[in-house]
């Protein structure tokens, strides 16, 4: 991939909005634009490498670079908007960031049962699978049961890509409360925050591989 065209283009989207951020006075809307810039230069890193995989020449790498600062442009600002949104609701900038750091306590607790309870439901069914080989020596009926564990394998799966998907989403807007944070000068809250964004990160990690076990169980079972 021509990398030198990846970033120029990054740091063009991500310059374009910035700027425009700089004279924004109103609070709710400087959340708003700088979520759109930070956005636009994450969707252009993803849009250039798409591009690159499925066209293989420059064009297709700007293409996709152009094409994803745009989409993540758009989700960015949406991501500032519920910032903004969310923030209005509090009397003081510190009790809504104490509320933030409290959400992102309680997530975190959430994700660490809910990895634990995966954990424990993945293990179960490679027992159980284990087991098929020896309980039945008919193929056909081994086979039976395979497709009935398959389908919890399957379900599990869905279940956690929306647990996934849940948990990258609320991190997105918390890393946009850090930015909106430090940029305020709340240096202290924002550091709190962040420490429990990068204890989000870890659970999110052992969700993405357990969720990689589940497909590769489901595919070990298409029979």
């Amino acid at each position: 991939m021509n990398r030198k065209i990846v970033w120029t283009i990054t740091l063009i989207s991500f310059l374009a909005l910035v700027s425009g951020c700089a004279g924004i006075q109103d609070d709710g809307d400087r959340t708003r634009s700088e979520g759109a810039a930070t956005g636009a230069g994450i969707g252009a890193v993803t849009g250039a490498v798409l591009g690159q995989v499925f066209g293989g020449d420059t064009r297709s790498t700007v293409v996709g670079a152009a094409i994803g600062a745009a989409l993540g442009g758009a989700g960015g600002y949406a991501y500032g908007k519920h910032v903004a949104n969310q923030k209005e609701k509090y009397a003081s900038e510190e009790d809504w960031l104490e509320a933030c750091i409290a959400e992102a306590q309680r997530t975190n607790a959430a994700m660490a049962r809910y990895n634990d309870e995966l954990r424990q439901q993945i293990d179960g069914l490679r027992r159980d699978t284990e087991a098929l080989e020896h309980q039945y020596a008919d193929a056909k009926t081994r086979n039976v049961q395979l497709k009935e564990k398959k389908k919890v394998v399957d379900g599990l799966a869905r279940s956690a890509d929306k647990e996934l998907t849940a948990a990258r989403s609320e991190l997105a807007v918390q890393n946009a409360v850090v930015s909106e944070a430090r940029s305020s000068g709340q240096s202290d809250y924002a550091q709190s925050l962040d420490n429990q964004l990068e204890t989000l990160k870890d659970h999110i990690r052992e969700l993405e591989k357990q969720t990689e076990e589940l497909a590769a169980m489901s595919a070990a079972m298409a029979v």
